[in-house]
């Protein structure tokens, strides 16, 4: 039972999903779970295994999807199984652990600059994924989830979670164009498009004519990147990925040195 927990754990933590671990610890009374029991909980409040059943395991289900949905990477729980409505009586606490809570991006091509922004962004403790049409490609990432996957299976491989942070540089106008559209739907952390004013101002005028809004256009972070990059890939990355960490960190795009030393 543990080792059919930690493959599903470990399976959803590699396909970039987060998981609550939860472990019981304690018990007392006629508690319907045993110390050492574990269940694993996904932020659909879908399970695998189990800490005794009833209103209580579905208490601690609940209370792992607040830890999931608040980026919580650790809480604990103490659970009297009468207050839940359960005749056996007793209690149990224990502890969860949130996996894979780092931030995760989210990469729509795999050319140069998505290579680049992938090493230096797997490198500074993200969860990074890549979207590719082109299986053939998965051999240049290292440390990365490689999502195959055509414009044509967005909506049914969903393989970005609103809580990412994306960027959009693929190979063509046609295809950042189709993850542009998927993307807006969701309700993400960043989605940031490469491409030149003109170039961005022509696909966005083509989404407004689709029925796409101008507030959630808005949105899009386009160009991409801070104002630090050449044509490099590299620097191109490293200006995204700056970006990125401004915003989930709330900075400030000023230098910290004092003007007067």
């Amino acid at each position: 039972m543990i080792k059919d927990v930690l493959a599903f754990a470990a399976q959803k933590t590699e396909e970039g999903q987060k998981v609550a671990f939860v472990t019981v610890t304690q018990t007392s009374g006629s508690s319907p779970a045993s110390p050492g029991q574990v269940m694993a909980v996904l932020a659909d409040s879908s399970i695998s295994g189990t800490v005794g059943g009833g209103a209580s395991e579905y208490r601690i289900i609940r209370q792992s999807v607040e830890a999931i949905e608040n980026g919580d990477t650790i809480f604990e729980f103490s659970i009297n199984h009468a207050d839940n409505g359960m005749v056996c009586g007793g209690s149990m606490t224990g502890f969860g652990n949130v996996l894979g809570s780092q931030a995760r991006v989210s990469i729509f091509g795999g050319g140069h600059i998505a290579q680049s922004l992938a090493k230096i962004a797997v490198s500074t403790g993200f969860f990074v994924s890549i979207i590719e049409d082109r299986p053939e490609f998965a051999s240049d990432f290292e440390g990365v989830r490689y999502v195959v996957c055509s414009p044509e299976e967005y909506a049914k491989v969903d393989p970005v979670a609103d809580s990412d942070y994306v960027v959009i540089c693929t190979r063509g106008h046609t295809l950042d164009q189709e993850a542009l559209r998927y993307c807006l739907h969701k309700k993400l952390k960043y989605l940031g498009m490469i491409g030149s004013k003109n170039k961005v101002a022509a696909l966005f005028e083509s989404l407004l004519r689709s029925g796409i809004s101008q507030e959630e256009l808005n949105r899009v972070y386009a160009p991409i990147g801070l104002d630090i990059a050449n044509t490099l890939p590299a620097e191109i990355a490293l200006a995204i990925l700056a970006e990125i960490v401004l915003v989930k960190n709330q900075g400030t795009p000023k230098h910290r040195k004092s003007p007067n030393e």
